[in-house]
Parts: structure tokens; sequence; C-alpha cells
């Protein structure tokens, strides 16, 4: 190789090496024949009132159903067990957004040269499909958030199953086994519908508005239990928990230990609790300046869905925050990038005029 040739590789190897970066950021569906129902995003807000052991749940989802070999997909739903009657209504999607907005990483700008060098509610689902029924109590009808939804009371799994089948769900022996243990504790189920916009292609994503739950509960909890045979992930998912409460709060998986990691515990900013009543729309619920906030991202796949998720005080109060975000910046006086690789040709120029005469 000649003394040209390895000059430039050279300068071409000390403009890459010293140039600055660039910044970067670091239910469970049970579908019919033939109709794959999965989770596109998920994420829910858990605001427990430890006074009145009452939980606020709320969540937000979008799905994505396809169907194959000529299956009807239209419709889908899913299933969501609560302690006691829940009371439901639609909550602002905003909220979710203010929530990220607070534990989201800190950005540091660095100066090159300078100063300083993450249902599904865990719940039971079914897609829609033809179905004579015994009897089962419905405690409440509601179209909210963009769902149908009843609120169903049984004293016998078999009885919910036909009922559910009768109108529509296809409720298959692993979701009546899911069903069982909730209805044995005699646990109340809510049936949420989501319908497939008329025209819509066989395989894409359903949105639906954010959906709020009010229950009394003797601790807070996310319904993370899923159907045996649905606890294999065809795809990465990401499951992000927010927990308002008035500590930092830890989570656990039945008796053992729960993959859900706290990536960002703090008491509220004074812009969050003035922002989130409207948005949350919880009656008789005002977070104040001691109010925290804990973030949980649990991003297992496959998920240990064979317990629910329970909340309590942790140990560790703590806060938590991401790492920042370092965005490097070069200096004012430094001439950029470019300057200095010109400089630098200009030096090994100068070097191989001076080795050649020498």
């Amino acid at each position: 190789m000649s003394g040209s040739a390895r000059a430039l590789g050279f300068v071409l190897l000390l403009g890459a090496v010293l140039a600055p970066p660039a910044a970067t950021d670091a239910c469970a569906p049970a579908p019919a024949r033939n109709v794959v129902v999965e989770i596109a995003s998920e994420s829910a807000v858990i605001v427990w009132d430890a006074k009145t052991k009452t939980q606020h749940f709320i969540r937000r989802a979008a799905f994505r159903a396809t169907a194959n070999d000529g299956a009807k997909g239209d419709d889908f739903g899913f299933l969501v067990p609560t302690p006691t009657q829940p009371v439901l209504a639609e909550v602002d999607d905003k909220a979710f957004d203010d929530l990220a907005r607070v534990t989201a990483p800190k950005t540091e700008t660095v100066k090159r040269g300078g100063d300083g060098g993450g249902c599904r509610l865990g719940c039971g689902g079914a897609t829609m499909a033809p179905g004579g029924a015994r009897p089962v109590e419905v405690l409440d009808e509601k179209h909210v958030a963009g769902y149908d939804a009843k609120v169903l009371r049984a004293n016998d799994p078999d009885a919910l199953t036909a009922w559910l089948t009768e109108r529509g769900y296809e409720v298959r022996p692993a979701l009546t086994r899911w069903l069982k243990p909730y209805v044995e504790k005699g646990w109340i189920v809510t049936a949420f519908k989501v319908s497939r916009a008329p025209g819509a292609p066989a395989s894409y994503a359903v949105g639906t508005s954010a959906v709020r739950m009010s229950f009394a509960t003797d601790a807070p909890f996310f319904p993370y239990r899923e159907p045996d045979d649905m606890r294999e992930a065809k795809t990465k998912r990401l499951l992000r928990v927010f927990v308002l409460a008035d500590a930092r709060m830890a989570g656990k998986l039945g008796a053992g230990e729960w993959p859900g990691n706290v990536a960002w515990a703090g008491k509220l900013p004074a812009d969050a609790v003035a922002a989130l009543p409207p948005l949350l729309k919880v009656p008789g619920y005002t977070p104040t300046a001691e109010t925290w906030l804990t973030e949980f991202e649990d991003a297992a796949s496959p998920r240990p869905g064979t317990a629910d998720v329970t909340f309590a005080p942790d140990e560790d109060q703590r806060p938590v925050e991401r790492p920042a975000r370092i965005v490097y910046a070069a200096r004012p006086d430094a001439g950029g990038r470019a300057g200095f690789v010109v400089f630098a040709a200009a030096l090994v120029a100068a070097y191989l005029l001076m080795r050649r005469y020498w």
C-alpha cells in the first residue's frame, strides 16, 4: 500500500473515531378456529385508595386480529375478573402519555471535548361465535370506550361457560379451566366485546379508548393470570403498569417473584398532580404532592401467567429514575468534525512530504 493510501485511510479512521456520535433513544384473547387475536400494545394504570380499599384499574390496549382460511373474525372479546362488582367508565388516553412523561429519562447535553464525557390484562378472552344456556346473573350492561361490556356473576364455571357460548363467545377447555378459580372464589367476571370496523382488512390492529374499572378489594392487583394454552407469546410484548399510591409499591406473582421491574419510582411532580384528576376521572380522587408513582416494566416472553400480581408498599422507599440520555454536542469553538478532518489531513500530508524529502 502506498504512503498516500495509508494517509487517506488514517484520515478516514480519525474522522470516524473522533466524530461526535448521533443522539439516540435508548385478558388473554381466546381466538375462534382459524382466527388469531394478539395484543399489539398494552399498558395499565392502577390507582390505589388504601383508606377506602378501592382500586381504580385503567387499561389501554390495541388488538391485532387475523382471520385465516375464510374464518370470520369480525368480533372478538375478552374477560376480566375482579373480586367485587366494578363500576365502568371511559378515561382520557392522555393520562398514559402524561405519566410516561413523568417517568421518561432525563436528557443531559454534553459538549464534545468539554466538561463531561417498558388485556393483555392477564384475563381470559374469547372470539365471537354462534352458539341454550344455564342462567347467569347479569349485574350490569354498558357500552363504554368502544366496548360492549356485561358484568356477570355465576356460582358454577360450567353455567358461565354455557352462557358465554350461547352469546357467541367460543369458550374452549383452557378458558373454562381459567374461569374456575375465579368463580369458586365468588369473583365477578366482566365480558368485553370489541367489534371490527366495517370493511376492515382481515389483519389489522383494533384500537379502543382507555376504560376504568373501579371496585373494592383488600389489596391492589393486576389480572396477570392467563389460560394455560395462551402463555407462549408469538410476538415480543412489553407490559407497562403505573401504580399511584401513598408509597413506592412492589409487585408479587402469587407467592413468588414477578419479572416486572421498577423502571421509575418517585413522588408526583406538581404539574402531574394538577393535570391527572380531569384525565383519570376518578370520583373523589385527587393526588397530592405526597402521592407516589411506581412504574413497572415486564418484558417476559413467555410470561409466567400462572397467578395474578398483587401490590404492596415496598420495603425500599428510595426513588428510582431511568438512566439519563446523553446527547453529545460539538464545542462551539471546535470548528466541527469537517474542520477537524481537514486539519488532520493537512498534518498527515505534511508528515508524508517531510518523510519523502528526509
